[in-house]
């Protein structure tokens, strides 16, 4: 037991070391405390920045959450987006390692697609046998540019939507629709940050739709 329990403190503070290295990419922990909501209780690594993301659930399994949050939104806010950050453990560790596997390479893939997407189109239009077959091989060309936002968004709306019905579960279908009305009326977002959320994040209906599906009250 003791030997057990050596090990468990050592792997924690490697944990722990590698959360704060992943941080910097958020702007470094600035805090590392206790936090709990809706009865459930997990070690939260904040930090401080302007930008829209609230909170992070890392590939080590640790959470991160924006301490701006808490100045920008009611505690109901914050609460949300610390169960919702929970919410990710709902994959477990298997579901997690495929997540992120495939979470990476469609979205490098993307990535390059997006960035050859012009000298791809060039390519079309030359290569098209006539104007009547231009409009094909350009779809091609896009299709195949952009084939990779099919895996990478259906697995993170799988997670995200996991996400999501855990912290309804502990808020409750009223409190979730408040909270979802009160970062609307906050938030402002730009055109890119409108098109990634809506490749990252599910639909408000298809959260609704599966939160009546299981059952979390009248949605």
């Amino acid at each position: 037991m003791l030997k057990r329990g050596i090990i468990v403190a050592v792997l924690g503070k490697i944990q722990s070391g590698l959360t704060h290295q992943y941080a910097k990419i958020r702007g470094g922990v600035t805090d590392t405390s206790e936090y709990t909501a809706g009865g459930v209780s997990r070690t939260v690594y904040w930090f401080r920045n302007d930008s829209k993301r609230m909170g992070d659930y890392s590939p080590l399994g640790t959470l991160l959450m924006n301490e701006q949050a808490k100045d920008d939104f009611s505690m109901n806010v914050v609460d949300y987006v610390f169960l919702h950050e929970v919410g990710h453990d709902q994959m477990g560790s298997i579901g997690r390692t495929l997540f992120w596997a495939i979470y990476l390479s469609s979205g490098l893939l993307l990535i390059a697609g997006i960035i050859a997407l012009p000298s791809t189109l060039l390519k079309a239009v030359e290569s098209a046998p006539s104007t009547v077959m231009l409009p094909v091989y350009i779809a091609v060309a896009v299709g195949i540019s952009l084939g990779a936002v099919i895996p990478f968004t259906l697995v993170c709306w799988v997670d995200e939507t996991l996400a999501e019905l855990f912290a309804i579960s502990k808020i409750g279908i009223s409190q979730y629709r408040s909270v979802l009305k009160e970062v609307k009326e906050e938030s402002e977002a730009g055109l890119l940050r409108k098109i990634c959320i809506r490749i990252q994040y599910p639909p408000e209906a298809l959260i609704f739709w599966v939160a009546r599906k299981r059952g979390f009250g009248d949605t």
